[in-house]
């Protein structure tokens, strides 16, 4: 197990319920738990960004579900984003993942039921830029959730050593390695600080 592993260990799950999987068989009741592994593991890699969707992920569902169990496939998201701006796609994807929000390519439902479709969606006019929107479904309540990257300590040593690791240096990848390790282990340890849930302006 690598420190990064480690590291994404020691996150909380988010616990959802799907109405889906429950009528499917799939889990008891219905309920899932996703883990940061998880989302790592559907991107392909773990980030500073793969985290900051996951507890942005985990805010908004708790601020609109603030008693009882988040329902997956239950919320509309918006990224407030183009989906080719910086790492907002990436980031959009993984909060879809978890809450069961998919685009056009979404779950269409079972006999007019449980359509996952359309509830991702990206909006590059929509303030502030690279926050998220997360809506119930059926209540129309809505929050903001903002990454705010500033709150994350500055770690030099992941650009000065990034290609030094890419052309072979062991040292540098080393040093590379244990950078990007303390940026997503600061996501985790200090999500109350790198996450805000504020109401739509």
């Amino acid at each position: 197990m690598t420190d990064l592993d480690r590291a994404a260990a020691t996150a909380a799950p988010i616990t959802v319920k799907d109405p889906l999987a429950e009528f499917l068989g799939f889990k008891e009741g219905g309920t899932i738990q996703y883990t940061l592994e998880d989302a790592g593991r559907y991107a392909g890699h773990l980030c500073p960004t793969v985290a900051t969707a996951f507890e942005m992920a985990r805010a908004g569902l708790k601020a609109l579900w603030p008693t009882g169990t988040p329902v997956r496939g239950g919320v509309r998201v918006t990224v407030h984003s183009a989906p080719d701006a910086f790492a907002n796609g990436p980031l959009g994807r993984v909060i879809g993942y978890i809450t069961g929000a998919g685009g056009v390519e979404g779950f269409r439902g079972l006999a007019g039921h449980w359509s996952r479709q359309n509830l991702l969606r990206f909006d590059a006019t929509a303030a502030p830029f690279g926050a998220v929107t997360f809506e119930r479904a059926d209540n129309g309540a809505r929050v903001v959730v903002e990454a705010l990257a500033d709150a994350l300590p500055h770690e030099p040593d992941i650009s000065a050593n990034l290609k030094p690791a890419l052309a072979g240096d062991a040292g540098a990848h080393a040093r590379f390695q244990a950078a990007w390790t303390r940026r997503v282990k600061a996501v985790i340890e200090h999500a109350d600080k790198v996450v805000r849930v504020t109401l739509p302006r």
